[in-house]
């Protein structure tokens, strides 16, 4: 992919750069956006009036092109930023950034998507404004111009509570990530960040019945967008990931349904897992080509420069597991963009548990041993829990792994569309509860997709399940009596899930010394004693995500500094 940068000094002279190349406005030399997989979605042109740059995979691109009469994005961009040059790109899908340069104004405007999945950073002082699509070219490039910068001891509490970041905070104190929704405006050495999409928790009256029927409408719409972009580029075969839960089963399912074939599953787990039994019992179902990578050897926990840099330390390092690996072997020749199910079950369903939809930032943390303290996890006042788990967990969160997918090729997930997802959250929450509607649809319009089991369970309350709850909490402690007392070798068993990191680290030697060396010779660089404190404590738990989380900070700070 073609990522971008461009900074403004205090004389107004813009400078440009798109992938590796570099161009200065004033005298300039234009280049087409060569390597591209998706070229016509990608933009750096000039003409007498503009400077534009985008990057980006947009689902509804020949949608915009036919409502507005135009023949292709150049003429469809600025056609709409002459119309409506604040939020042109409000009508956009998919994940995309950009910026356009008003030569008439000498104004510019910076823009991200919607649902986090893209990102554009900016770092601003006195004399320098600095945009960029990538962190770490906006850390390189703040280094090799001796701009001053400084690790973010806010960042880094983030990381070590939530595991990622709930607000705009980076690990470099003076850059800030433009958040999903947002775009700025810079003209005249003044930045100005405004809000031109917000989703929206609401009430809407319309029955359950009603409320399925228009989820089947806008779910097949937005599969016909993902996929439909594969064969818009005469891509033979599609790329879609297969889990044991239902979010990815639907993805494919319903691709299936709609004449999407060959679908190739991919999936990547700890052998034996559930996770790998049910992902692949799913992909047989449909007759689909099934990859696997198992993650016994847990090799990306060793990956940590590499994926922090790929992620630009947004979350905990490992949180796409195997996936960078998988998606390094395979010939994206075949393929378009990688088709995932991501946020599926917080978009039909909700992240709400219980009664309550009162903003609570505990439900959303990855670690709970160190407490939130003073700082606000949501400054945009969200106004309740369903869209405040959104906008932090699922966009901030769960799809920072997109960040490394595009290293290979985009990542789309149907359920990320922003049309699904306004309708969506305009329904009641009780309503989406416990997946209520999304058991309906499914088995309304897809019943195939039941007829193999998947982790995602109906949650009844019965005697048995009530036994077996307390059985399970039995057996876990007493595994932890035996793992203590030396007759077992961990705390938990080897198939305990897709990714049994106490597992790994209990029975791996080279693992646990692996962490113990890194924290030993990476610590010494964190001057900040609350940060130190902190770092201290997590990697001192007895849980081994809390030593990754404190590993990841250290990561941040070796790579981006």
């Amino acid at each position: 992919m073609n990522d971008w940068l461009a900074y403004c000094d205090k004389d107004n002279s813009f400078r440009f750069s798109f992938g590796s190349r570099c161009i200065e406005h004033g005298d300039i030399t234009l280049f087409e956006t060569d390597g591209c997989r998706f070229h016509d979605d990608h933009l750096f042109c000039e003409d007498e009036d503009f400077i534009i740059v985008v990057d980006g995979l947009l689902v509804n691109l020949t949608e915009m092109l036919t409502k507005y009469g135009q023949p292709d994005l150049p003429h469809l961009l600025k056609k709409r930023y002459n119309q409506q040059p604040r939020d042109f790109f409000a009508e956009w899908r998919g994940p995309f950034t950009g910026l356009v340069f008003d030569k008439k104004d000498n104004r510019c405007v910076v823009f991200t998507n919607q649902t986090g999945d893209s990102a554009v950073f900016i770092y601003r002082n006195e004399s320098t404004c600095v945009f960029a699509s990538n962190f770490y070219h906006i850390s390189r490039f703040l280094k090799e111009n001796n701009i001053p910068a400084h690790f973010s001891s806010k960042a880094s509490h983030w990381m070590l509570t939530f595991g990622y970041m709930p607000d705009d905070s980076t690990f470099i104190e003076e850059v800030k990530r433009l958040q999903p929704g947002k775009a700025a405006y810079f003209a005249d050495g003044i930045l100005d960040i405004e809000t031109y999409h917000r989703f929206i928790s609401g009430n809407t009256a319309i029955s359950e019945d009603e409320a399925i029927d228009k989820i089947e409408k806008l779910f097949t719409q937005a599969v016909r967008r993902c996929f439909g972009k594969d064969s818009e580029y005469g891509y033979p075969q599609h790329l879609a990931d297969m889990s044991a839960g239902l979010d990815s089963r639907m993805t494919t399912a319903v691709a299936r349904t709609m004449g999407y074939e060959p679908i190739t599953n991919i999936s990547y787990s700890q052998l034996g897992s559930e996770e790998e039994r049910l992902a692949r019992k799913a992909a047989g179902h449909f007759g689909n080509e099934f990859i696997f990578e198992a993650l016994d050897d847990h090799r990306f926990i060793f990956d940590i420069d590499n994926l922090t840099k790929k992620n630009f330390g947004t979350y905990l390092y490992t949180g796409i597991t195997g996936g960078n690996d998988l998606l390094s072997t395979i010939d994206f020749s075949r393929f378009g963009a990688e088709h995932t199910g991501q946020l599926g079950d917080i978009i039909i369903g909700t992240f709400v548990r219980g009664k309550s939809n009162d903003v609570d930032p505990e439900a959303v943390r990855l670690s709970h041993i160190i407490g939130i303290g003073s700082a606000d996890p949501n400054p945009d006042n969200h106004p309740n829990q369903d869209v405040f788990s959104l906008y932090t967990r699922g966009f901030q969160g769960a799809l920072s792994s997109w960040f490394v997918r595009k290293n290979y090729t985009f990542a789309l997930s149907p359920f990320t569309d922003v049309d699904l997802m306004e309708f969506c959250y305009s329904l009641p929450v009780e309503m989406r509860g416990n997946h209520n509607l999304y058991w309906k649809w499914i088995e309304r319009y897809h019943p195939e997709a039941l007829e193999v089991e998947s982790s995602r369970k109906r949650k009844q309350v019965s005697v048995f399940g009530l036994i077996m709850k307390v059985w399970n909490k039995v057996m876990k402690a007493l595994r932890l009596i035996g793992f203590k007392s030396g007759i077992l070798k961990s705390r938990v068993s080897r198939t305990s899930g897709m990714n049994p990191y106490d597992y790994w680290y209990d029975t791996d030697p080279k693992m646990r010394t692996f962490i113990q060396n890194y924290f030993d010779e990476h610590i010494g660089y964190i001057t900040d004693e609350t940060t130190l404190n902190e770092l201290k404590i997590m990697f001192n738990s007895n849980k081994t995500l809390d030593k990754l989380m404190a590993l990841t900070v250290l990561s941040a700070r070796k790579v981006f500094f």
